[in-house]
């Protein structure tokens, strides 16, 4: 597997901001599979057409469940049932720290060695390790956390070298990129 820093220490901040918001312990994901369908059915609108469609079962089975007539799934059934439930639950606590994150924004340290480049200058080729920590703007923040759900380390770490270099340099609105060649420490705060 590999290694996904910027995606890590994103995990880690956000759990840090769940946990402190949660006064109890945060909800869990619906374990039954009368509470999992009930739950999918109210996340697709209650349209019991859209719940049998995604599961792969007849609209009947779905209101079989609702109602609790049906309570043991087939196995194939239930890992279907506690995959699309997994995929689209969101804890209350972790929809808070996602919206603590957006609107207190993040502040970025970072170690790695910076380069940058420009349409008319070309990209420097002498990169040197820096010892940053700044702060990232609202919509860098938003596309970060964006990067994070896609699980896209690659543009995550992008977007923290641009916003960091971009701050800590001057170089916002010049054109010129920032881009991260050696990550050798990554931190998030709020």
């Amino acid at each position: 597997m590999p290694a996904t820093p910027v995606l890590d220490a994103l995990r880690e901040i956000h759990r840090l901001e769940r946990d402190r918001l949660a006064s109890t312990p945060h909800k869990d994901m619906p374990k039954s599979p009368q509470a999992q369908v009930a739950f999918l059915h109210r996340r697709l609108g209650r349209n019991t057409s859209r719940v049998a469609e995604l599961l792969g079962v007849h609209p009947q089975t779905v209101r079989r469940y609702l109602r609790g007539q049906r309570r043991n799934p087939p196995p194939a059934f239930a890992d279907r049932l506690r995959t699309e439930v997994a995929a689209r639950f969101r804890s209350r606590f972790a929809r808070q720290a996602d919206t603590a994150i957006r609107q207190q924004g993040l502040r970025a340290y970072i170690t790695a060695t910076f380069t940058f480049s420009s349409p008319s200058a070309g990209t420097s080729d002498d990169g040197r390790e820096r010892r940053l920590n700044e702060d990232l703007t609202p919509a860098e923040t938003e596309r970060l956390l964006a990067a994070r759900d896609a699980g896209d380390e690659k543009q995550a770490l992008q977007i923290v070298g641009q916003g960091v270099g971009e701050a800590y340099f001057g170089l916002r609105e010049t054109g010129m990129d920032v881009e991260v060649r050696d990550l050798i420490h990554i931190k998030f705060e709020l």
